[in-house]
């Protein structure tokens, strides 16, 4: 019955609404826009997607029409979580790519890019942003991932932000306070990554300016091996650059560094790891070894060893 008493019959739910969005290319995960009958259409959702059975009911208008045992219907169709998901992980089918894309407060449950295999297509990453995001398990760029203009700002994981060395860095900008997922930026174990993916990403380095921003960067324990001091910009209150050649220096025996000296420890770290230098963070004054640090670091510059 109609407000005002009037007799006459209701008239009948309108369709779902279904969103005009073309079905996803072949070989990406299907996220879904859901809607009970006569309602409007949800956000999308994909873990609802993964965790539901869905049956493909028709092709209106070429859009993928589909249901759910709970009678909700939809269409399917790519969302930014799973363009993003599809980069994870090795393939060969092509090149996969994200491009201008902006995630704000996202909880995503993987933030893998990569490997790449750049000979039959690589993974882009390009003008994309990730702000206060948190991923549930690992953060990675892989080798063989280009990845330019990126922003990741405040970015929390359970471990660090793993990065190869073995891959394409173009003015890539880490920044977020302590909370913020550390970076270890290191080069691959010998025999993990082929020489021609280790060739490809030293020749697209060369033309690199900066490769990675991490001045405003203020997690702790930070580490970046495998690329060159000079395609990096960093804070020199927070980060500080050693360099294997002080081991050979003839005063280097001479500043009495303790035996868990911060430098001894960090000088072996870049000397294991086949590189010349490194960038690391510095101990903050809450940390036990901050003293001890700073007491050092003094010694070093006096030696000649570093100037900031």
């Amino acid at each position: 019955m109609q407000r005002g008493g009037s007799s006459a019959a209701s008239p009948p739910h309108p369709a779902p609404a279904i969103v005009a969005k073309p079905p996803p290319p072949p070989g990406y995960e299907c996220a879904v826009h859901t809607s009970a009958p006569g309602k409007p259409c949800s956000p999308p959702s994909s873990a609802v997607a993964r965790g539901r059975e869905l049956t493909l009911l028709s092709h209106t208008n070429r859009y993928p029409q589909i249901s759910g045992k709970d009678g909700r219907i939809g269409v399917l169709l790519v969302d930014d979580i799973e363009k993003l998901y599809n980069l994870a992980g090795p393939s060969q089918n092509g090149r996969r790519s994200l491009i201008a894309q902006k995630y704000s407060s996202e909880n995503f449950e993987r933030l893998l890019f990569g490997p790449g295999y750049p000979l039959s297509g690589g993974v882009e990453v390009r003008d994309c942003e990730f702000v206060s995001c948190l991923t549930d398990s690992t953060f990675s760029i892989s080798q063989g991932v280009h990845m330019q203009s990126v922003l990741f700002d405040g970015v929390r994981s359970p471990d660090a932000m793993m990065v190869s060395s073995a891959s394409v860095l173009e003015n890539v900008v880490v920044r977020g306070g302590k909370e913020a997922a550390r970076l270890w930026c290191k080069p691959p174990s010998e025999g993990d990554v082929s020489e021609a993916v280790l060739q490809w990403a030293k020749a697209g380095m060369a033309h690199v300016e900066l490769a990675i921003d991490l001045s405003e960067l203020a997690a702790e324990d930070s580490l970046i091996l495998g690329i060159p001091l000079s395609k990096l910009r960093w804070n020199p209150e927070i980060h500080v650059p050693v360099f294997a050649s002080w081991r050979d220096s003839p005063s280097w025996d001479d500043l009495d560094l303790a035996r868990n000296s911060f430098w001894r420890i960090f000088v072996t770290k870049v000397r294991n790891s086949g590189c010349e230098e490194g960038l690391f963070t510095a101990p903050f004054p809450h940390q036990k070894s901050h003293i001890q640090f700073m007491e050092e670091l003094a010694r070093i510059e006096s030696a000649g060893l570093l100037v900031r």
